[in-house]
């Protein structure tokens, strides 16, 4: 009885813990540069080989994500919106390896690079509302 209650205790916890922290994301310290053509970036079905003039949105996403078709159209959004930011895509279905190296454990997770392609931002899940817009002000981009 005592290990089915600390079981159902623990169980809540694990979930309070991912609904307050799933989609704020955190910001990155001294990152290495990502290569959009070495990872399979595409946007629209073409390579992304150039990270954008001011930023790149860089969507993590599976072709079972149900969350992710609704970010990209967010992401494409906020890039028709602010001038030299692109977005990008990497399915990450076959790409185990990929979500190794970056440590994704949930689709979608959001990356936000600099100019140079560096990553200054991830967000894992559903990103808050002007999140994104926040993090890329924080970059001088309006």
């Amino acid at each position: 009885m005592y290990l089915a209650l600390g079981l159902l205790g623990l169980t809540l916890a694990a979930g309070i813990f991912y609904k307050v922290s799933a989609g704020r994301g955190r910001s990155i310290q001294k990152s290495e540069v990502i290569d959009l053509s070495r990872i399979g970036a595409h946007k629209n079905g073409s390579p992304v080989t150039e990270p954008g003039k001011s930023a790149t949105l860089l969507l993590f996403s599976t072709e079972y994500c149900g969350q992710c078709p609704a970010v990209r159209r967010s992401l494409a959004q906020i890039e028709y919106r602010t001038g030299g930011v692109l977005q990008a895509e990497v399915d990450l279905t076959d790409r185990l390896d990929l979500a190794a190296r970056f440590k994704i454990s949930q689709t979608p997770t959001v990356f936000i690079l600099n100019a140079l392609g560096e990553l200054t931002f991830r967000v894992s899940g559903v990103p808050k509302q002007g999140l994104i817009e926040q993090e890329l002000t924080k970059l001088g981009i309006k």
